[in-house]
């Protein structure tokens, strides 16, 4: 039901960086509604939000809603000071209720947490890369469209008596679209 994919397996255990790919499958049959997913971090190794943009609760945990648009959840990974090195496991928890019936699925993703030094020619799974520079373009181009959307105030026109208003009527563009 849980794929999950990094982008490395492996990562640097002191200011390091990794993306995270989790896949689930809901059942098409049933009413879903209010699927989660949480991940489990291991000690040292922390989160941005999530990069769909789902809302998240204060405890970390991603609100899919009664039926998510796409089952695709793309997370940062990242450490800030130094981590144990050696294998950590990532815990990945999707929940959703099925009618009354609620609904747990656990997977779990191990990561090798690396010294600088041994960075050198760590795996890259390119699917996942592929998959995050996607998702960043479609969020750069909903963006750039929102900021292309304008509202366009039409002039106030008021028509006068006296002596401009001949010289409008003579010179103005708009003034015949305005007064008919």
């Amino acid at each position: 039901m849980i794929v999950a994919r990094l982008a490395k397996q492996a990562m640097e255990h002191e200011e390091g960086m990794n993306h995270l790919w989790v896949r689930f499958d809901l059942p098409q049959a049933g009413s879903i509604t209010d699927v989660r997913l949480a991940v489990d971090l291991p000690l040292g190794v922390h989160r941005s939000p999530n990069l769909n943009g789902y809302p998240e609760t204060d405890l970390c945990i991603i609100l899919l809603g009664n039926s998510p648009e796409d089952h695709d959840v793309f997370l940062e990974l990242y450490t800030e000071e130094a981590a144990a090195c050696g294998r950590a496991e990532l815990g990945i928890v999707v929940e959703y209720k099925d009618g009354e019936t609620e609904v747990r699925a656990v997977q779990g993703i191990s990561l090798e947490l690396k010294a600088e030094d041994d960075a050198e020619d760590w795996p890259v799974d390119e699917e996942v890369v592929e998959r995050v520079k996607a998702l960043q373009c479609r969020l750069q181009d909903r963006a750039a469209e929102r900021a292309r959307e304008f509202v366009i105030v039409p002039p106030i026109v008021r028509p006068r008596s006296g002596y401009f208003e001949d010289w409008e009527k003579k010179y103005r563009i708009d003034y015949s679209f305005n007064h008919r």
